[in-house]
């Protein structure tokens, strides 16, 4: 008799990185409206949207046929009261995704910030004091990651 063995499985564990890019330039897109689209995708009668855009150049790492990035930064009111004693939000797994999308040479890192931030960060690029950005998460697999953090800076964070 035969004694079936037990296969041993791989753990998914992930593997993280830093992003390192040089903002070269920005742009804001702003939208206010009336909800037309289905309530299981926004809740309310009103839709905004405000996104502040970073073009920039990857410093590190150096990825494959990749050498732009494109990073939108938007307002999130559901992250409003993170510093409360009780949030509404008790964990997260991030505050964003990151994506190369197919044919482009442009790494796209979509991340969501308080929106008491955004105005902040808005004042800071136009005044030309935002140079660099750091953004840590997941390491790409399949084109696709997860984002953990993202700090903007005038000068690049050293190692």
């Amino acid at each position: 008799m035969k004694m079936a063995q037990k296969r041993k499985t791989k753990k998914n564990t992930l593997i993280t990185e830093s992003y390192e890019i040089e903002v070269e330039d920005w742009e804001v897109n702003y939208h206010f409206g009336i909800n037309t689209l289905p309530e299981d995708l926004i809740d309310g009668v009103y839709w905004e949207d405000s996104k502040l855009i970073l073009m920039g150049r990857i410093i590190l790492p150096a990825l494959e046929k990749v050498s732009k990035a494109r990073i939108e930064i938007a307002d999130d009111p559901k992250l409003d009261d993170h510093w409360q004693p009780k949030p509404t939000i008790i964990s997260a797994k991030a505050i964003g995704w990151m994506v190369i999308t197919g044919g482009d040479n442009i790494l796209i890192f979509n991340c969501s910030v308080p929106s008491r931030s955004l105005p902040f960060i808005v004042l800071a690029v136009q005044s030309g004091k935002i140079k660099y950005a750091s953004i840590f998460g997941t390491k790409l697999k399949w084109k696709k990651g997860t984002i953990s953090s993202l700090s903007l800076s005038t000068h690049r964070e050293e190692e």
